[in-house]
């Protein structure tokens, strides 16, 4: 069983379309959530920092972290994770209960920190980072689907000039 090459190609133009299918959903999910359906989670210092992603070699306090611990309602213990880069200066010396979240709680990811009433991650820069990756993934998919679209029509194309059947 060969496989001619113009259904090759074919096949070619078909996975670019889902490609952008699959894109044009991802940015559905990854745009950013209002403020108001957010969830406030308190966390009691020093945080668990589950994983490092760096550590500033001016002062050993300070944390670029990835993924913190937290006791979310409903869920109990998960692991949140922030949408940018998070620096909490000198993690240890936090007082008890003064780190303040703001969690997406379906995907689990930080939007706005807060330290003792000192904003360290604002709503407004997490939300313009989603959104601007959501948008290059929708124009992405946008534009694969119109690659796709163009390479299959000369498909439909040839199925329309097809000659019908005739009627016996």
């Amino acid at each position: 069983m060969a496989i001619d090459k113009a259904e090759v190609a074919n096949l070619w133009w078909g996975c670019v379309a889902l490609l952008g299918l699959i894109l044009l959903a991802y940015s559905y999910a990854i745009f950013p959530v209002s403020r108001e359906s957010l969830v406030v989670v308190e966390l009691e210092a020093p945080l668990p920092v589950r994983r490092v992603l760096f550590e500033s070699s001016s002062n050993r306090n300070n944390y670029f972290t990835q993924h913190v611990e937290a006791s979310m309602p409903g869920r109990g213990k998960v692991a949140i994770r922030p949408v940018a880069r998070m620096l909490i200066d000198e993690i240890e010396t936090v007082s008890r209960g003064a780190v303040r979240f703001l969690v997406d709680p379906i995907p689990l990811t930080i939007y706005e920190v807060s330290v003792d009433g000192r904003i360290v991650l604002a709503y407004a820069q997490s939300a313009s980072r989603q959104r601007r990756h959501a948008l290059i993934a929708l124009f992405g998919g946008l534009f694969c689907i119109g690659v796709g679209a163009l390479g299959l029509a000369p498909l439909r194309w040839a199925r329309d000039k097809s000659p019908a059947p005739p009627n016996s």
